[in-house]
């Protein structure tokens, strides 16, 4: 009976079969081994070694890139593969073989190729160790390389030859991992005997001149087998390998003495790095009825609705295997083969319902043995939308994909927030209508075959930053009305759209981006496509009417919806500006915004009214031969919200939190010039989330802070108006701060603000807790004359139920403004110290009645005569020219409000006499 070798200890599993009984006991402990067609030997009971850790460890390897001729050879004991039941399960025929490479010494070794490689295998009775205590003893394989095509032990008389078993062929090894080596030709095991494994390379290549040869080492896992001390013949591997690169001839195979001569070699192993191995993995051919295992999901992939890859584990490792799988929709007996499914591997797409799918597997080399199932593994169906009905009977969840086959309408199929893990529209017409909202965890896909629109104010809002979204979407914007000559500030919220595209009836020259870096207009991009997240200004269509009120531009954006991160360029700065956009179809979080760029940009945004049409005065600043006024821009920040239109009949709402899809907008530069960043975290359904007004928003704040505000306007008797803002807001403090206060723009025919110091404020916030007895400095400036009149805007929170007061320090009148407006006269210039806002009543005694003309307003816009009254009806409205003739008469009017646009514009002074429903006369005067 043979020794026990070096390799039988207790860190492996083997089968003794008893002689008379048919009882199979199992020992094992340590490492377990597939014993499914696929063995890794690993020389166990030896220390674990990185061969090629080191420059001088590195010979044992079985590729060395560095030398241009090698020859290596490798034993592996039949024990170490019978001890894993190889022999005893039928598998003879090696069809392949790996060795395990952990790293390079350099990273360009990945894209090395090794070229003229050839392998061969062979058995030997020769052993490690031996063994002469049985008959025949066995021999030790030892050191001395035997002659080229042999893999005789040291001393051997008898021939042990080698069979070529994978043909020349060149090798890149670009990763790490098992190098997986097919066969040529399988090599057929005979169970008894120890494996040689021998690997020549006989590059053609020659270095000098050459540079062909890297100078790295790749490192492969392996083994020293230091243990039991012996002679130092004992050998695992043997190598040789070329003393130069320069040589011309390659004896490759053909080596076998060590040192001197042409073809000779360096010295063979020493004692210590002969007994280094690397790990090495063979794959035999099926033998019989193969182990089945059980089936998995290899990619899930579920919230994403993509398709799942079907694959099996534990089971056989072996080739020459034949593959069907099998589906049901119930995991029983009743599944159905999938035709021309045969791979090991297999994708399916989900259906609409849950699927349980199985693989059987037999061996080509044993058909008799027959075929074994695998266990069945479910892959979860889609809720699917199929033009009528759900597939799983109820509406989407918000954890879940969806799928959409048939035409979908929110309103009549769906509701105003649809939640999903994501969404797939393979097919028909999905239409989001206007304030409704699609809300996904993940990516949009949207098929060729389907059509996706978003109606104006419709949201699409995703949370993934690294989604990236599939097909085109429709998203529809309607603008503000406009008129010929208005601009409005847009932004893509799709990809790959050209301004020229998005509103082709505007003329080329009339679109424009703002230079950040040359801080000025410029065009010339009207065909190129949007970029996310910057701005654009776009003129009306020509056609559209050049007065009145406007036209509302409905434009279409049809793109793939631009998602996650995205990037603008700014210029810091805090005289220079940045026009950007919001990129996202869905409305962006104004005050995260502003937080995550606080570096870059000032904390003030301005949004363009187009309210003013140009005059004909040239302004470089504007991109057109006439002048744009700059009161056209409404203002935001943490504070609150002013809109700063220059007719009073204009978008004078306020913006709010939340920027509409679509939208562009100025800010001044921070301390410093960078990327401007927008994410998925700005554009939340949170409480307060709008989407549904073009240049401003819901003026709803979703954050929980505490704020208490209060607006005032001015008006002059033409129309010219202005408003500011204070608010006493959790955050603010009483000094100059960042997101709370905004610098008044100086230009413009009329303004109205607060003043901290010297600095002008359209914005003022204010620390909490409020004081009555604060006095708020109320600045004014006009390059207008006549009469002005002051009005308490609007109020929230505390001064619902607060006096506010209104000090006019030239006339040393205090006003009850919360009663009721302010009128004045005033001449052209800049009065910083004329009025105050005050909140106790001690002075109210100095306050003489409010006259009744104060409830009363006169004003022209354009071609219009504007009346409104502010607390009463209006009865009769007569119009006298400077001479006393009557122009215009309206009675019995019963109204608070009329517009006059009979009389021809004459820039004459007209007398407008309004009689109340109390039968109170006011006489106001206009230039006309």
């Amino acid at each position: 009976m043979k020794k026990t070798n070096t390799f039988n200890n207790k860190n492996f599993c083997f089968f003794n079969k008893a002689m008379f009984i048919l009882i199979f006991i199992a020992f094992c402990s340590g490492n377990v081994y597939s014993q499914n067609g696929q063995f890794v030997l690993e020389a166990n009971g030896a220390a674990q070694v990185t061969i090629g850790s080191s420059s001088v460890n590195m010979w044992p390897a079985p590729f060395l890139p560095n030398r241009k001729d090698s020859r290596v050879q490798f034993l592996f004991e039949a024990d170490e593969l019978n001890n894993q039941g190889a022999y005893s399960s039928g598998y003879t025929t090696i069809s392949s073989l790996a060795f395990h490479v952990s790293g390079f010494s350099l990273g360009s070794l990945s894209s090395y190729e090794m070229r003229n490689i050839t392998i061969s295998m062979g058995h030997t009775k020769a052993t490690y160790n031996g063994d002469n205590s049985v008959i025949p003893a066995i021999p030790v394989w030892g050191i001395t390389m035997p002659p080229p095509g042999f893999c005789t032990w040291a001393g051997s008389s008898t021939p042990e030859p080698l069979q070529v078993v994978k043909t020349p062929f060149n090798l890149t090894i670009s990763q790490t991992g098992w190098v997986e080596l097919q066969l040529d030709t399988p090599f057929v095991w005979n169970g008894v005997d120890s494996i040689v494994v021998e690997i020549c390379k006989a590059d053609p290549r020659i270095s000098p001149p050459s540079t062909s040869f890297s100078t790295g080492r790749y490192q492969f896992t392996g083994r020293f087998h230091s243990q039991p001390s012996g002679s130092d013949t004992w050998t695992l591997t043997r190598s040789l390998r070329n003393i130069n690169n320069n040589v011309t001839t390659s004896p490759g195979c053909n080596m076998q003495l060590s040192g001197g001569g042409a073809v000779n070699t360096e010295p063979a192993l020493s004692t210590q790095y002969r007994k280094f191995r690397p790990n090495i993995r063979f794959t035999f051919r099926c033998a019989g009825a193969p182990t089945a295992g059980e089936a998995i999901l290899g990619t899930e992939n579920f919230c994403k609705d993509e398709a799942v890859t079907l694959s099996v584990v534990n089971d056989e490792k072996a080739t020459g295997l034949n593959y069907q799988w099998y589906y049901s929709y119930a995991d029983d007996d009743n599944y159905v083969s999938l035709p021309g499914q045969t791979a090991a591997t297999i994708p399916v797409e989900r259906a609409g319902v849950d699927i349980w799918y199985k693989r059987d597997v037999g061996c080509n080399h044993n058909l008799p043995a027959g075929t074994r199932s695998s266990l069945g593994v479910k892959v979860t169906g889609v809720n699917t939308w199929n033009g009528t009905s759900w597939s799983f009977g109820s509406n989407p969840l918000p954890s879940l994909p969806v799928r959409i086959q048939g035409n979908f309408d929110t309103t009549v199929n769906g509701s105003l927030l649809m939640e999903a893990c994501s969404l797939k529209i393979v097919s028909g017409t999905f239409t989001v209508r206007s304030g409704d909202f699609i809300s996904l965890k993940e990516k949009l896909v949207v098929d060729d075959a389907a059509t996706v629109i978003f109606e104006n104010n419709a949201s699409l809002i995703q949370e993934n930053n690294a989604a990236v979204n599939e097909g085109k979407i429709l998203y529809k914007r309607d603008s503000q009305p406009v008129r010929m000559l208005d601009y409005t500030y847009w932004s893509s919220p799709v990809a790959g759209v050209t301004p020229n595209q998005f509103s082709p009836g505007t003329p080329s020259i009339r679109i424009y981006h703002w230079n950040h870096l040359t801080q000025a207009w410029a065009n010339g991009i009207a065909n190129s496509p949007m970029t996310a997240g910057k701005g654009y200004i776009i003129r009306a269509p020509d056609g559209y009417p050049s007065t009145g009120i406007g036209t509302v531009f409905q434009g279409s954006f049809l793109g793939v919806p631009n998602n996650g991160l995205i990037t603008v360029p700014s210029q810091g700065g805090s005289a220079n500006w940045n026009l950007l956009g919001n990129p996202y179809p869905s409305a962006l979080d104004a005050n995260k915004f502003l937080l995550a760029n606080s570096t870059l940009l000032d904390g003030t945004i301005f949004y363009w009214t187009h309210n003013t049409l140009p005059s004909a005065a040239l302004n470089p600043l504007f991109p057109h031969i006439s002048s744009y006024t700059s009161d056209d821009y409404a203002t935001y920040n943490f504070t609150g919200s002013v809109g700063l239109p220059s007719i009073s009949s204009g978008n004078n709402t306020p913006p709010g939190q939340f920027i509409g899809a679509g939208q562009s907008f100025m800010v001044k530069g921070g301390a410093s010039s960078g990327n401007v960043v927008f994410n998925n975290d700005m554009r939340k359904n949170i409480t307060g989330y709008s989407n549904s007004q073009f240049y401003r928003n819901n003026a709803t704040n979703s954050e929980e802070v505490e704020k208490n505000r209060l607006w005032v306007e001015v008006i002059h008797q033409n129309g010219k108006f202005n408003q500011t803002m204070v608010g006493y807001v959790e955050g603010a403090t009483d000094g100059l701060d960042w997101g709370y206060d905004s610098t008044m723009t100086p230009s413009g025919d009329l303004k109205i603000y607060t003043k901290i110091g010297d600095d002008k404020l359209v914005i003022q916030g204010k620390s909490l807790p409020f004081n009555s007895s604060d006095s708020i400095p109320l600045g004014f400036s006009t390059t207008l004359t006549g009469e002005f009149t002051l009005n308490l805007y609007q109020y929230d929170s505390i001064f619902e139920n607060q006096s506010v007061y209104l000090l006019d320090n030239a006339t040393s009148t205090f006003h009850d403004i919360k009663s009721g407006m302010y009128t004045f006269t005033s001449i052209q210039g800049t009065f910083d110290n004329r009025f105050e806002l005050r909140f106790n009543d001690e002075a109210l005694s100095l306050n003489p009645n409010i006259k009744t003309e104060n409830s009363v307003l006169c004003y022209t816009n354009n071609s219009d005569i504007i009346v409104k009254s502010l607390t009463g009806q209006i009865q009769s409205v007569t119009i006298f020219d400077s001479t006393g003739r009557v122009l215009h008469k309206k009675t019995s009017l019963d109204t608070s409000e009329i517009l006059i646009s009979e009389i021809a514009k004459n820039n004459q002074l007209l007398l407008v006499q309004i009689e109340s429903d109390n039968g109170v006369k006011v006489t106001k005067k206009i230039i006309f």
